[in-house]
Formats: C-alpha cells, sequence, structure tokens
C-alpha cells in the first residue's frame, strides 16, 4: 500500500469509529473513570470488601455526572445483567450504601454476581458539575425534571451499555422511579433495559397526602421561589428556610417539630430507619436540587396529570407548540418490558392510588408487592428491607 493510501485508509477508520462511537454521550469514548478521593467509593464503599471505580460521564447539555460501578471481585459473574441503581429527589447515589452491606440492596446485588452501577443526578453532591457553570451560577440549576429524562438517564443508561455490551436491569427509587417512566416511553431507550424495578415509584401525584407537600403545593410556593429569582432549592438557604417556616406555621406545626421530624412530615411515617443514622438521613435526603424541579412535582400534584413542565400559556405555545404540556404516554412503554413494583402502605408521597394509577397504565406484565407498614424512605434505608423486599427483587431479577 503506498503512503497516499494509506493515509486515506487511516483517515477513512478514524471517520468511521468516530461516527459510531465518538460523539456518542455517554459513550466509553466520552465517560472515564475518574480519581476522586471525596467520592462515593471512597467515602461510603471503601473497606466494605466491594471494588467500586468512579466514572465521569457527560450530558448533551453539558452536566457532568458520577456514575459508580460496585462489584464483588469474588463472586462477579459473566452471566448476568448489570444493573443500574438510580435514586430519588433531593438525594444522590450514596443513599443505595448507607446502610450495613448486608441491609443494602447495592451490596447485596454485588454479592449475587451482579455488576452493580449507581447513577447520579447533575446537580447532587458527588458529580462533577458543568463544563460551563459553577454550582454558584443560576444557570447550573436552571433546569426540570425533564432534563433528567431527556438528558441524564439517556447519558448514563447508554454509557452502562456501551462499557457492558448488555440489556440493563434498571432499577429506581423514587423519582428515580418517576425518570424511568416517562423515559421508557422512548422506545430507542427503553430498548437498552431488559427488566424494571421500580420502589416507592412515583408518578401521578394527585392523590398525595403528605403534609407539607399539599400546605406548599397549595400555597403555590413553587412560583414564589421562581418570583423571587431562587433557581436552587436548598433548605438550608435563608430564603427558602423562610418559605418552609411559612408552610410549618400553617399548618400549626412548631418550627422546631417541623425541622426535627421533616422527613416524615413529607414521606409519611417510616416504620424502620436505624434511630442512629436519623441526622445522616436527614443531610443526604434534603440535597439541594433545582427550584424547578421541586415546581414540576408541585405542578403535577395539582393538574392530575403526568406530563412536562408547564410554563403557563405562552411558555407552552412557544415550546411545545401548544396550551398545554404534553403527556408522557405510558402505553408507549414496550409490552415486552417487565415491571416490578414494590411500594408501601403508609407512603404519602407514592400514594396507594397513585401507583395503582400508573400500574394500570403499563402495558406489559407488572408484578405488584405492598407492604403494608412501610413508607417512602423505607424501601431503601429500613433495616428489615434486606428481608421484607430485597428478596423479591432478586427472585425478579433472576427468573
Amino acid at each position: 500500500m503506498g503512503l497516499n493510501m494509506m493515509w486515506v485508509f487511516l483517515l477513512f477508520c478514524f471517520l468511521t469509529v468516530n461516527s459510531i462511537h465518538g460523539d456518542h454521550i455517554g459513550s466509553t469514548l466520552t465517560a472515564h473513570p475518574v480519581e476522586n478521593p471525596q467520592g462515593i467509593c471512597a467515602l461510603f464503599v471503601s473497606g466494605k470488601g466491594h471494588d467500586c471505580q468512579e466514572f465521569m460521564v457527560p450530558t448533551e447539555d453539558g452536566f457532568l455526572l458520577s456514575v459508580q460501578r460496585l462489584t464483588n471481585a469474588k463472586v462477579l459473574t459473566t452471566d448476568k445483567e448489570p444493573v443500574f441503581l438510580y435514586h430519588g429527589i433531593m438525594q444522590g447515589g450514596e443513599g443505595w450504601v448507607f446502610n450495613e452491606p448486608y441491609q443494602s440492596l447495592s451490596y447485596m446485588l454485588a454479592d449475587s454476581g451482579y455488576e452493580v452501577w449507581i447513577g447520579n443526578t447533575r446537580t447532587t453532591l458527588y458529580t462533577f458539575g458543568h463544563k460551563t457553570y459553577k454550582r454558584s451560577d443560576d444557570a447550573f440549576w436552571d433546569w426540570t425534571w425533564d432534563d433528567l429524562v431527556a438528558y441524564d438517564l439517556p447519558a448514563m443508561l447508554h454509557f452502562v451499555n456501551s462499557m457492558t455490551a448488555k440489556p440493563i436491569l434498571y432499577i429506581g427509587f423514587s423519582q428515580g422511579a418517576m425518570t424511568g417512566f416517562a423515559g421508557f416511553t422512548d422506545r430507542k431507550l427503553a430498548s437498552l433495559v431488559k427488566k424494571v424495578v421500580m420502589l416507592s415509584p412515583v408518578a401521578y401525584l394527585d392523590h398525595v397526602t403528605s403534609p407539607l407537600s399539599r400546605t406548599a403545593t397549595a400555597l403555590y410556593l413553587d412560583k414564589m421561589y421562581l418570583a423571587l429569582g431562587v433557581y436552587e432549592y436548598n433548605t438550608t438557604n435563608s430564603q427558602n428556610e423562610h418559605i418552609l417556616d411559612s408552610a410549618c406555621q400553617t399548618l400549626n406545626i412548631s418550627i422546631g417539630t417541623c425541622y426535627d421530624d421533616i422527613i416524615n412530615l413529607i414521606t409519611g411515617p417510616n416504620c424502620c430507619l436505624n434511630e442512629s443514622k436519623i441526622e445522616y438521613y436527614n443531610k443526604y435526603s434534603s440535597q439541594a436540587t433545582a427550584s424547578k424541579n421541586i415546581g414540576q412535582l408541585a405542578q403535577l400534584m395539582r393538574s392530575g396529570r403526568f406530563c412536562k413542565y408547564d410554563y403557563d400559556l405562552t411558555g407552552n405555545v412557544e415550546k411545545y407548540g401548544s396550551p398545554e404540556p404534553p403527556s408522557y404516554d405510558l402505553s408507549l412503554i414496550p409490552v415486552t418490558l417487565p415491571f416490578l413494583i414494590i411500594h408501601g402502605g403508609n407512603d404519602m408521597l407514592a400514594d396507594v392510588e397513585d401507583v395503582k394509577h400508573v400500574v394500570s397504565e403499563l402495558p406489559g406484565k407488572v408484578e405488584v408487592h405492598l407492604m403494608a407498614n412501610y413508607s417512602h424512605l423505607d424501601m431503601i434505608y429500613a433495616t428489615s428491607a434486606h428481608v421484607d423486599a430485597y428478596p423479591l427483587v432478586l427472585k425478579f431479577l433472576e427468573k
């Protein structure tokens, strides 16, 4: 082969490879392992006898997500599909590794031979920020839940698929379930997934009984945040504290009691948390998020719909071409995609009636289990979940 022909050949190979992988957000060429001494692996997994790697995964809109790979090298098998865990609102992937290994779903999966991948939403504590914006910039927090559906979830699932070359077993908790429901209406994304487990799943929200959530929604506090130019919802922010205080006072609950029992006031009475870790749960289940993310949940509570963000009439026409935001049509989820849903009888966010509503719209096979005494956070933090709930998950995945 002559020199000129060789260069043509090499150029052809380069262009071919890059046309397939090079610019694909979430591919192994754009995402890469990183050393992170302040990451989830170092802070929560190290010393527990499991292997853990940190990866940086970019989204198409510039966020740099963190994804952890958790395995037990002694039992890891190539015969099983990878499991992807996605957390709820105002928390990150560290929630899957809080409790002791024998009590935590992530470790139980790893100890059963699975390759476990833990996803983290764009602005949670252990992600890597944004290519352009700093955490102090309003633009860093100017996003809705729809962006998690459109950017974060696809980036992470494509990444896991490209790393493993296998279909994914998806497990979502709370808003992680909600994001999955919406995301899998895109059949291209759903094609990456083999089975789905939803824990304390949120979708329809018109039966929410959480007193704080109901009061804040009725007072349109979500609109107040944006009117004040507060893009970051952070319970430690003075403006946010003032608004939360207003909701507590409306309920005739003392400020001290309100803050001490904020988890149960929002989620319902959790039966089985480790009392010695309540302060820990409060801290890591109260991470900052976008005000629009919180606001969109309030919109869904008021409308009774499962739909995109409502920008009001003019904004909707400009963005969607219609006066109302479009719904996520659950009938578009492939009928071949099986679901396992586990929820709590005392859950004030994923209310039993709302869970029945979403189950009625799923087109494929759905297996449902109700834990009568469980509330919202019990599904990932309960010290008894490894006996009550997680064996059901393992059985479903291994069928």
